[in-house]
C-alpha cells in the first residue's frame, strides 16, 4: 500500500464518496484495516478498561468481542462503519468514526463526561450475541425488558413507535416434545431506544431466542 497523507485518502468511491476508492481494493489495503482493528484489542486491559492518560472507560463486553472479530468486507469498504452516540440536554448526537478503537478513545477522553451512558454503534453490519451471553437475553433488568442489540453490541431496551406489526418465527417451549419448537407469530415492531434498529433485523431475531445445546450420542 502506497504511503498516504491520511487513511481518509483511501476513500472517495461511491455516490457519497464514503466508500473505498476502486484503486485501493487490494489485499494489502484490506490487511491494513484488519491489522488496525486487531491492534485496538491490545489496548484494552484484562479487566476491560481502555486507559488514556488520566482517563479510563470500561469497554462493554460486546464491543470487546467485536474487536476480537475480524472486519467483514462491508466494514472495510465503508469509511465510517462505526459511530459514537450520546445525549445532551435531551437531544441525541452521533459522530461517525473509522475504527472501533477511535470511538472508544473519543468516549474515554471526552464524551463520557457529557453522557456516562455514551455508546458505540456498528453502522454497516451488526453483531450476533456473543456465545457467553446466549440464552441470557432477553431478560428483565431494573424493571424493564432488555434485548441484545446487534448494532449497539449491548443489551438495550426496545419500544414501539407506531402500530406496525410483522410475522416471524419464534421459539416456544413444548411440554409435549420436551424441547423448543418454532412457531410463526405476529409481533409488534420494536425499535432500539439508542440506535433505532428494529426487531425485524435477522441478527436480532436469531440472538434473542432461547438457546439450547444439542448433544448427539454415538451410535444414534
Amino acid at each position: 500500500m502506497a504511503r498516504l497523507e491520511s487513511p481518509a485518502d483511501l476513500f472517495g468511491g461511491g455516490y457519497t464518496g464514503n466508500l473505498l476508492a476502486p484503486e485501493h481494493h487490494t489485499g494489502k489495503v484490506y490487511a491494513w484495516f484488519q491489522k488496525k482493528h486487531r491492534f485496538g484489542r491490545t489496548l484494552i486491559d484484562d479487566e476491560g478498561y481502555y486507559v488514556s492518560g488520566e482517563h479510563e472507560w470500561k469497554v462493554p463486553y460486546g464491543v470487546r468481542q467485536a474487536l476480537a472479530t475480524p472486519l467483514i468486507h462491508a466494514q472495510i469498504v465503508s469509511q465510517f462503519p462505526f459511530a459514537v452516540t450520546w445525549t445532551k440536554d435531551g437531544r441525541r448526537y452521533k459522530k461517525k468514526v473509522m475504527h472501533l478503537i477511535s470511538g472508544i478513545h473519543l468516549i474515554t477522553t471526552q464524551v463520557q463526561y457529557t453522557d456516562p451512558d455514551a455508546s458505540l454503534i456498528a453502522r454497516t453490519s451488526g453483531y450476533s450475541i456473543p456465545a457467553k451471553l446466549r440464552g441470557k437475553l432477553p431478560r428483565e433488568m431494573n424493571g424493564h425488558m432488555v434485548y441484545w442489540c446487534p448494532c449497539c453490541m449491548d443489551a438495550r431496551r426496545f419500544s414501539r413507535r407506531d402500530d406496525r406489526t410483522f410475522y416471524a418465527q419464534k421459539k416456544f417451549w413444548s411440554n409435549e416434545k420436551e424441547r423448543y419448537v418454532w412457531k410463526e407469530v405476529k409481533l409488534a415492531v420494536l425499535y432500539c431506544r439508542v440506535c433505532g434498529i428494529s426487531n425485524q433485523n435477522y441478527r436480532f431475531r436469531s440472538s434473542n431466542q432461547p438457546y439450547e445445546k444439542v448433544v448427539i450420542k454415538r451410535g444414534v
